[in-house]
């Protein structure tokens, strides 16, 4: 989002001015995108709350191995099954908007509507791929200044790792979208500290400085103790834990990233694109 940064505070202030109705259809996108995300908020509040979950709520227990005092989860968690499809949704709607987007600027620039509707908003990797898809779809159908600006909106044209850009994840999510369901609403717990009490009454506490994201899953592995001698049975152990639930197994920049971050992130990316385009080519 850094190429619109600035760009978005400037036009925030543009806010009660009028909203230009050929942008009607652009925002209805965004704004269903919007609800999709409030509705995915809910949802992963009710399942990162373990006290709502009573077919399984989520515990810790201890198993000795040897010289070795184990942590395990016990129970699991698993979000609603409708998540995936909100995902889906919500990302769909998102980069929707961007294509109505283009096809409002082709009929402000004078196309025929059949020409328009094989517009697109390009999102690409390279300048040679950029160049090649819109040389026929894009190109003769928008002006010249509003194709500069989707320019600098591309992956090549504004960030140092194109393949990390928020637009080109966007994208790509939506295209996997299309031929499979995300399963990207994968449930993570991690350690943020942990206090070990032994029958003497010693105490040993740490604070976890780098969380490690583990499955949120029966039996998974959590903390392992080597106490250098036989494990007293006493030995009592406080853990306080983080979930969250992230992006995974997309092959993408975002994997291990927050779904509602990586969410929130993409809606305010088309926001601040919209909101630029509405004030430069449609006098909002």
């Amino acid at each position: 989002m850094a190429n619109h940064a600035g760009r978005e505070r400037a036009s925030a202030a543009n806010n009660g001015r009028m909203k230009s109705p050929l942008l009607e259809s652009v925002r209805a996108k965004i704004g269903r995108a919007d609800t999709h995300l409030d509705n995915i908020k809910a949802a992963l509040s009710v399942a990162l709350d373990s006290s709502t979950n009573a077919e399984a709520p989520l515990a810790l227990e201890q198993e000795y191995e040897g010289q070795h005092l184990i942590i395990k989860l016990k129970g699991s968690q698993k979000p609603t099954p409708a998540l995936p499809l909100l995902i889906g949704d919500c990302i769909h709607n998102l980069r929707s908007a961007l294509d109505h987007l283009v096809y409002q600027l082709a009929l402000q620039n004078g196309a025929a509507m059949k020409a328009a509707e094989q517009t697109f908003f390009p999102i690409y990797l390279t300048e040679a791929k950029f160049n090649e898809r819109v040389k026929s779809l894009v190109k003769p159908h928008i002006s010249s200044t509003a194709l500069t600006e989707i320019v600098k909106c591309q992956p090549y044209c504004a960030y140092d790792v194109p393949e990390e850009a928020d637009i080109w994840i966007l994208s790509q999510l939506d295209i996997i979208d299309k031929h499979r369901l995300l399963v990207v609403a994968d449930q993570k717990v991690a350690v943020t500290k942990f206090t070990v009490i032994v029958p003497t009454g010693e105490r040993f506490h740490q604070v976890m400085t780098e969380l490690k994201w583990k499955p949120m899953k029966d039996g998974t592995e959590l903390l392992r103790f080597d106490l250098s001698k036989p494990v007293p049975s006493q030995v009592d152990v406080h853990v306080q834990l983080m979930t969250t639930v992230q992006i995974d197994k997309t092959g993408l920049a975002c994997d291990g990233i927050v779904l509602e971050d990586a969410l929130s992130q993409s809606s305010a990316l088309v926001h601040a694109i919209v909101r630029d385009f509405g004030t430069e080519f449609f006098d909002e």
